[in-house]
């Protein structure tokens, strides 16, 4: 890589880019491609006879916190996009970060909840929350 490339990364302006903020999305999400084939690749040889599932699950764990980190900054890039000059940003939903996901069982689950929309104030209006505290207790 030429030196400028990165220089480019230690200027704050340099994500004011428009064609710098594309040339990064578009690396982010490659990576996150392959980084989900690698991930289906592990699950597959942990299937096979004779697997090492000891270094195979090390490996996929390794591969997943670096997703998660790569949805993070993708996130974080789709979010700090610059606000034209006389426009008021707009708040964006709230997204699940990595931390987030080290508090879920899997990255299924971390997938499974990223997609999930935020609960609704009607959602919220409708619950009957001495039912939900007992079943908590219960559980």
């Amino acid at each position: 890589m030429a030196a400028n490339n990165h220089d480019d990364l230690n200027l704050p302006e340099a994500l004011s880019s428009a064609e710098y903020r594309t040339r990064l999305a578009t690396k982010l999400n490659c990576l996150i491609a392959v980084l989900e084939v690698a991930i289906a690749k592990i699950a597959r040889s942990m299937e096979l006879p004779g697997a090492n599932e000891e270094r195979l699950l090390k490996i996929r764990g390794n591969l997943e916190n670096t997703l998660s980190i790569c949805h993070r900054a993708k996130q974080t890039l789709e979010r700090s996009q610059p606000t034209p000059k006389g426009q008021r940003a707009v708040a964006q939903p709230a997204e699940m970060s990595a931390r987030d996901y080290v508090e879920l069982s899997s990255i299924d689950e971390y997938r499974k909840f990223r997609k999930m929309t935020p609960i609704s104030k009607d959602e919220i209006q409708t619950i009957d929350f001495e039912d939900l505290t007992r079943r908590l207790l219960d559980s």
